[in-house]
C-alpha cells in the first residue's frame, strides 16, 4: 500500500513539474495557470481512483479469514480414488505447529505394522488431523477430495478419530464428514456420540449427522436433546434436525 501511495505521489509530481514547465514555455496568464494546475490536480486525482483504491479492495479481499466451524461442510470438491502419488503429494504440517510433541506422527501407524492401503490412508488422516488442529482450511479442503476418493475405507479411521480423539475439533470435523456419507449404518454411532461426548461442537454435528440419515427413531433422542442439553446451540440443532427428519416422512 505504501508503494502504490508513493507512485500516486510520484505520478502526481511529474504531472506537476509539466505544468510548471508548460507554463514557463508558453508563458500563461494567472488565469490560465490556475486552470492548467486545476486540470492536473484532476488527472491525478483521477489516477489515484483508478489505481490506488481497486488496489487496496483487491488487497483486503485476499487477506485470509479465520478458519470457521462451518466450513468443514463447505468443500465441494468432488471425489478422486486414492494414489500413493496424491497421499504423497500433501506435505505434511510443520513440526512448529504441531499440537504436541509426544504425538508427531499422528495416531495411525504408517510402518510395517499396517498394510500398504492402511498405510495410506492413515498417512491421509494424521496429515488431514494435523491441519485440523491448526485450522489450516487450505489444506483440509485440499484433503477433503481424497477422503471422498477413498470411500468406505475411510469410515474405521474416521469413527475412531470421532470416539477417541482427545481434541473436539478433531472429534467434531470427523463427525461431519462421516454425517456426509449419508450412511445409515452410521446411526447407532451418531446416537452414541449425540449422548455421551462432552463436546457441544461434536453433538451439534451429530444432530446434523442424524438429520441428514432421516431415520424417525432418532425423534426420541433429538427431542431430549433439544428440551435439555446444556448447550444452546445443540438444543437449537436438534430441534432443526427434527424439523428436517419430520418433513421427509
Amino acid at each position: 500500500m505504501t508503494k502504490l501511495l508513493l507512485n500516486f505521489l510520484l505520478i502526481y509530481a511529474i504531472i506537476t513539474v509539466i505544468t510548471a514547465i508548460l507554463i514557463l514555455w508558453r508563458g500563461r496568464k494567472d488565469r490560465d495557470v490556475i486552470l492548467i494546475i486545476a486540470g492536473s490536480s484532476a488527472i491525478a486525482v483521477l489516477l489515484f481512483y483508478l489505481f490506488y483504491i481497486p488496489a487496496m479492495n483487491t488487497a483486503k479481499q485476499t487477506q485470509s479469514s479465520p478458519l470457521s466451524e462451518a466450513m468443514v461442510g463447505s468443500a465441494q470438491n468432488q471425489p478422486t480414488p486414492l494414489s500413493e502419488a496424491m497421499v504423497g503429494s500433501i506435505q505434511p504440517v510443520a513440526e512448529a505447529h504441531r499440537e504436541t510433541p509426544e504425538d508427531p506422527k499422528g495416531p495411525f501407524p504408517t510402518d510395517a505394522t499396517a498394510t500398504e492401503k492402511e498405510r495410506q490412508i492413515g498417512r491421509l488422516f494424521n496429515i488431514w488431523r494435523q491441519s485440523v488442529l491448526t485450522r489450516n482450511i487450505t489444506q483440509i479442503n485440499q484433503l477433503d477430495s481424497q477422503i471422498k476418493g477413498c470411500g468406505n475405507e475411510a469410515i474405521p479411521f474416521l469413527t475412531k478419530l470421532a470416539k477417541e480423539d482427545r481434541n473436539e475439533r478433531v472429534r467434531a470435523f470427523a463427525t461431519r464428514i462421516l454425517g456426509r456419507m449419508n450412511l445409515s449404518d452410521l446411526f447407532s454411532l451418531f446416537v452414541e456420540l449425540l449422548k455421551n461426548d462432552t463436546s457441544a461442537f461434536v453433538r451439534e454435528n451429530s444432530c446434523w449427522s442424524l438429520s441428514r440419515l432421516g431415520n424417525i427413531e432418532a425423534l426420541e433422542i433429538l427431542q431430549k436433546v433439544a428440551d435439555s442439553d446444556s448447550s444452546a446451540q445443540v438444543r437449537k440443532a436438534a430441534s432443526e434436525a427434527i424439523e428436517k427428519i419430520k418433513s421427509t416422512k
